[in-house]
C-alpha cells in the first residue's frame, strides 16, 4: 500500500490507489477539505454512503454538494 494513504480509512485509501481521477481530485484539495473528506469517510454508515463520498472527490460539483450542511459550512 502507498504510504501516503496508509493512515486513511480503508475505503478511501483503496479508491485513491485504484482510481486516478479520485487521486487527482483528492490531491487538489487543501488540507482542511482533505480532513473533512476523511471524517466523512469515517462516519459513513454504508458502502453506498462511502461510494457517494468517493465519487464526489473526482467531481467539482460533487465536492460542493458534499461540503454543504451544518457540520461543515
Amino acid at each position: 500500500m502507498d504510504n501516503r494513504f496508509s493512515d486513511l480509512p480503508l475505503g478511501l485509501g483503496m479508491a485513491l490507489m485504484m482510481d486516478e481521477r479520485v487521486k487527482e481530485g483528492y490531491e487538489g484539495l487543501n488540507e482542511t477539505e482533505k480532513e473533512h473528506i476523511i471524517l466523512k469517510c469515517k462516519d459513513a454508515k454504508s458502502k453506498a454512503e462511502m461510494d457517494k463520498i468517493i465519487d464526489s472527490i473526482s467531481s467539482e460539483d460533487g465536492l460542493k454538494g458534499l461540503f454543504k450542511g451544518p457540520s461543515i459550512g
